[in-house]
């Protein structure tokens, strides 16, 4: 066994300095010179590090996005901080006035994904702390990125084929590939984009529409109201997520900007499961998690918001595989989609992203340590993001 490393054995893996000067803040998070802290009685900021936090409600204004939240938690910390943007002309000579740069970047906005990544990175070089960090942001919304970052550390996932031009991908539909299959466009969310292929004349449309006209990436109506439907469980529920409409269509119009998914194939082995799967986030030492039931008549869970909190299912070698990916990649945080192969037991991942719905991660009420003890104690996410960026 000399030649199997450690990771390989536990089942882990397949086998295999700047000057800063006085800031001028495009908006503060102080007023008339008295910090957040002070003016809640807390005293003096535990640093005197300057925090710069971006936002702009003119581009992209959304309840579930974290900027709101990493201000709550710096007010709750009692941490001094200044609300920017980014996106200003002149902010990239002003980011040598900061320590720390939080810009978490949706992935419905066509200018955060122009943007951001290059930002925080230019940040980054300028000696400023930023959240998210190259190594969580560099493959965000991009499902093929994902996978070649899983496959540099032989991280447990189901199998998958990537092909850039068509008559390969023919060629493998045809001949070589096992249905039922999972076609995945690079982008998206709450299962938007996911496609079951059950045979080689549903792939071969779907492959040859790839390689033409391409595909819209942009939620579907018809279908995030089906996915809602089925998931509804009592008159509660419908009229909140009937109020939550607004949102959706305001969301959609912006993701209508991105440009078609086309010039390529990506497919997922389909795993038999049990009707659910497993949000398992990571951030630093501590692991929680939320379920997801798949929709009624559907082979998809995530965005249908049935969710269930049983930690009989997150298993040991679940907790073992999630931080020993989070740890090779040097993810600040992450959310894995885990979904559990019913026949083995084993918990694969199937994508990832450093966002995710914390309020239903706070909700579970705990969190597991590395060694799979559970503490009664629930992650607040972005709180905890802060914490570890700014006073570890």
């Amino acid at each position: 066994m000399s030649n199997i490393n450690d990771a390989e054995r536990q089942g882990l893996a397949r086998p295999i300095e700047n000057e800063k000067k006085a800031a001028t803040p495009l908006s503060e998070g102080s007023v008339a010179g008295v910090s957040p802290a002070e003016r809640r009685g807390l005293g003096q900021s535990p640093i005197n590090k300057k925090i710069a936090i971006h936002k702009n409600d003119k581009i992209f204004k959304h309840f579930g996005i974290w900027n709101d939240y990493i201000i709550e938690s710096c007010e709750k910390l009692g941490l001094d901080y200044d609300v920017v943007d980014c996106y200003k002309n002149g902010f990239i000579h002003q980011m040598r006035n900061y320590d720390y740069l939080f810009f978490p970047p949706d992935n419905h906005v066509l200018a955060d994904k122009i943007a951001a990544s290059n930002i925080l990175e230019v940040a980054h070089r300028q000696g400023l702390k930023v959240f998210p960090n190259f190594d969580t942001i560099w493959h965000f919304d991009d499902k093929i990125a994902e996978e070649y970052a899983f496959q540099s550390v032989n991280a447990l996932t189901p199998n998958c084929w990537i092909f850039f031009l068509l008559d390969e991908c023919l060629e493998w539909l045809n001949n070589e590939a096992t249905y039922p299959i999972i076609a995945k466009l690079r982008c998206g969310s709450g299962s938007n984009g996911v496609t079951l292929l059950r045979d080689s004349t549903q792939a071969t449309k779907y492959a040859k529409a790839m390689f033409s006209k391409g595909l819209d990436p942009s939620p579907s109506l018809m279908y995030k109201a089906y996915s809602k439907a089925q998931s509804s469980r009592s008159l509660k529920t419908i009229l909140s997520r009937i109020k939550k409409i607004p949102t959706f269509l305001n969301t959609r119009r912006h993701a209508k900007m991105l440009s078609r998914e086309k010039g390529y194939c990506y497919f997922q082995e389909f795993i038999p499961n049990d009707g659910y799967d497993i949000k398992i986030v990571v951030i630093g030492d501590k692991l929680s998690f939320f379920a997801r039931k798949v929709r009624k008549g559907d082979f998809r869970a995530s965005g249908g918001g049935d969710v269930m909190y049983d930690r009989k299912l997150v298993t040991k070698q679940i907790i073992d595989s999630a931080f020993y990916v989070a740890d090779k990649l040097g993810l600040q945080s992450v959310g894995f989609d885990y979904v559990v192969n019913k026949n083995t037991g084993e918990g694969l991942i199937i994508e990832m992203c450093y966002g995710f719905d914390w309020r239903l991660l706070y909700d579970a009420g705990g969190h597991f340590t590395r060694d799979g003890i559970w503490f009664d104690e629930p992650i607040n996410a972005p709180e905890e993001i802060v914490k570890n960026l700014v006073m570890v």
